[in-house]
């Protein structure tokens, strides 16, 4: 069982405990918190190597291809140590921001979040 480090799920901050050190992950969690920032990663962000992303400003253009989005959200999903299926995929864009909902069957059990994009 591999430990990761914790992040805070509202600012994405590594969690420190009061004695000092940092909070820990394993299992069901690491996989929502893993499946969680590979979607919250823009293409392009990291410059070491700008083809880890799954999205750009060109999705949020007038029309976009809401299916594509979709296809590529779920390879992102199902990419992630741990997932299975997806059971459940919804997208919404609403005033440039995307939200992305969804629930899979992982290793771990099944899990389900929602996750807003925003531009």
């Amino acid at each position: 069982m591999t430990q990761q480090i914790a992040l805070d799920s509202a600012t994405n901050d590594i969690i420190k405990l009061e004695g000092g050190g940092i909070a820990r992950v394993v299992d069901g969690r690491y996989t929502v918190q893993l499946v969680k920032n590979k979607l919250l990663t823009m293409l392009g962000e990291w410059r070491l190597d700008t083809s880890l992303g799954w999205i750009n400003h060109d999705d949020f253009k007038r029309n976009p291809d809401l299916f594509d989005i979709e296809f590529r959200a779920r390879r992102v999903i199902l990419s992630c140590k741990g997932v299975q299926k997806i059971d459940a995929l919804q997208l919404e864009l609403s005033k440039r921001i995307l939200t992305v909902t969804f629930e899979a069957t992982t290793v771990y059990g099944r899990i389900e979040t929602t996750i807003p994009w925003s531009m």
